[in-house]
């Protein structure tokens, strides 16, 4: 009776670290909201989307940036980098919006 619980604590140990892999904090999406009512979504730090007055628009990781905490995206139309301000919890979009230049702020925590 002893022998099964000693089997499923490493099993259920693994279990929790495989969940935590696809669950964490940098799997999730981070939400900002812009000036000009754009609204920006980092997912992953793998992409991001910035839904705006032209629709949404899909931006890919890009090179630039230190850590996951300051990434860059961009398309051929915008630039987004993210991890301004003191507590790094803003970004700025660059490029083909209303006034060339908007700032973000991020939202809450991760979503």
């Amino acid at each position: 009776m002893l022998a099964r619980p000693m089997i499923l604590w490493p099993t259920l140990g693994m279990a929790a670290l495989l969940a935590g892999c696809t669950t964490g904090p940098l799997a999730r999406d981070m939400r900002y909201r812009c000036d000009n009512g754009m609204r920006l979504s980092v997912h992953a730090y793998e992409s991001a989307t910035l839904q705006g007055y032209r629709g949404a628009e899909l931006l890919l990781r890009d090179a630039g940036g230190i850590g996951p905490e300051q990434a860059v995206f961009s398309n051929p139309q915008v630039r987004v980098q993210t991890g301004f301000g003191a507590d790094g919890r803003e970004a700025q979009i660059d490029g083909q919006i209303p006034g060339g230049r908007a700032r973000c702020v991020r939202e809450g925590g991760f979503f």
